[in-house]
């Protein structure tokens, strides 16, 4: 978005430089593009990942589960972390993509052959042998996002995030009408396995025909030695983040079995909708704008807590939005058998909330060059969510769910650790976050009663338009009474 087309501060402000002008109506064009396109993307997909959850079983989705938790290890390792060094860099060459694409795919060769080799080992510890031919096949997926990962970040580095934006979406959509098809036609767990191959085979062809770009006939490690240091700190830190974010789904899928994994999952995925759909796009937006302006603190500083109070704002609602919908929702939408997933749906969607807000920690801490921090954080991170998932699985699938409650008190460890590096202390953090805590809580607190006293007898559609129409009047409500001057920041966002 060209300056230009930014409507100026008021006369009685400061008025903004070019540079946060440029940069201001970048961050909202790149998060006005991306999230349009995600909506639109995301009505339609997810419509038919509904569907395709009342055809498929729960032994299906827990069997795409153990699949996932071993994929989405080695996808860690993909890159190397030089997809992040692209965009951090303040200046990149033609030679360094060419030398960072050629390394990119001798690692995705080498993680495909492994994959190759050990799926038998993870099939064993599962103890699910049919689990080893869906490891080889879905990772196909690691040589293809390999092919487009430098045209992508380039996307995302140069900010024209409505190309990148419609390149994701057309791949979901076809991945999510491939998957409908074959599970119609009886493919079981195989529909998932080739959608998500579909996917990413669309997403990246239509990456390189946005961002085409030639590759040189050359390789030079010492040409991208820095960016290699870089890059490491940054896997180390994908990793232990891998460790907390997917230990839960390793715990699981060995103390409980595939069936309650099952549940247990369809809750994750359903709960991760806001944070996935939404929180992950602006975090994505986040990084190159934190990067342009890493060498002015107090710029960066202003933007972050903006944009962290923006995600609370938009993400808080959704969260506990359906956490109050999820008793008649299930049932409703997923039919009668998915009901042992609505517990667990509705303590994930509770702690979503700081989960949404703590991905906000990690482009800021990247922006300013220093992964050792994020790698501190995740450690933390994955020893204690791993010790508390460990004693929740000794007592069912419910047990498990509630151990996610120690969450919120990491985060403040976790939180108090990166704001140090932009001196930010925690109380102006938590004060910026105030309405959208006080709205949320406003709004959960007006729904259940009236769902108890007037919802409860009439039936699972009245329920849940109700319970999410009444949660909405009474977010707006609390906004309207307590923080009038958001509509107007909605306004003028709206008209940049």
């Amino acid at each position: 978005m060209k300056a230009q087309n930014i409507l100026p501060k008021q006369p009685t402000l400061p008025v903004m430089s070019l540079r946060q002008r440029v940069l201001e109506g970048a961050f909202l064009d790149g998060v006005f593009w991306v999230i349009l396109v995600k909506v639109f993307g995301q009505v339609i997909s997810w419509s038919i990942t509904i569907y395709v959850v009342r055809i498929l079983s729960p032994d299906d989705y827990g069997l795409m589960a153990m699949a996932g938790v071993y994929l989405s290890f080695i996808m860690l390792f993909n890159e190397a972390g030089l997809g992040s060094a692209i965009i951090q860099k303040k200046d990149i060459t033609r030679e360094d993509l060419s030398n960072i694409c050629w390394a990119v795919i001798l690692i995705n060769a080498i993680l495909y052959g492994l994959s190759v080799l050990s799926a038998p080992l993870i099939a064993a510890f599962f103890s699910e042998p049919r689990l080893t031919d869906v490891i080889r096949v879905t990772s196909i997926v690691f040589i293809i996002h390999g092919l487009g990962l430098v045209s992508y970040h380039m996307l995302t580095r140069e900010m024209i995030f409505n190309r990148r934006s419609q390149a994701e979406m057309i791949g979901n959509l076809f991945g999510a009408a491939s998957t409908l098809w074959l599970a119609m036609h009886g493919f079981g767990v195989w529909s998932l396995v080739w959608g998500s191959i579909i996917v990413e085979v669309v997403r990246n062809l239509l990456f390189f025909l946005f961002y085409p770009w030639k590759l040189r006939f050359a390789f030079s490690f010492s040409k991208i030695k820095d960016m290699t240091q870089f890059g490491s700190k940054v896997a180390l830190a994908r990793f232990f983040w891998y460790l907390y974010s997917n230990m839960d789904i390793m715990i699981a899928g060995k103390i409980l079995g595939k069936t309650q994994l099952g549940f247990y999952s369809i809750a994750v995925q359903f709960s991760s909708i806001p944070l996935d759909k939404v929180v992950s796009t602006i975090s994505q937006v986040s990084f190159p704008i934190f990067s342009a302006i890493q060498d002015d603190r107090a710029l960066l500083k202003r933007y972050f807590l903006n944009i962290v109070k923006f995600v609370a704002f938009v993400s808080f609602p959704a969260f506990l939005g359906i956490f109050v919908v999820a008793e008649s929702a299930v049932p409703l939408f997923l039919s009668g058998k998915w009901i042992p997933a609505t517990l667990p749906l509705q303590i994930l969607c509770m702690v979503a909330t700081f989960r949404a807000i703590n991905t906000m920690n990690a482009p800021l801490v990247l922006a300013l060059g220093r992964p050792e921090i994020l790698v501190l954080n995740n450690v933390i991170m994955a020893v204690v969510l791993g010790l508390s998932f460990f004693i929740g699985s000794h007592y069912g699938l419910t047990g498990f769910a509630y151990a996610w409650l120690i969450f919120p008190a990491v985060f403040l460890i976790t939180t108090s650790i990166s704001l140090r590096l932009v001196g930010l202390p925690l109380v102006e953090y938590f004060k910026e976050l105030r309405h959208p805590f006080l709205g949320t809580g406003f709004m959960v607190m007006a729904v259940l009663p009236m769902q108890k006293i007037f919802l409860a007898d009439l039936g699972l559609v009245a329920n849940t338009a109700g319970s999410a129409a009444l949660g909405i009047a009474a977010y707006f409500l609390y906004y309207l009474l307590f923080n009038r001057e958001m509509f107007a920041e909605a306004k003028e966002m709206l008209k940049r």
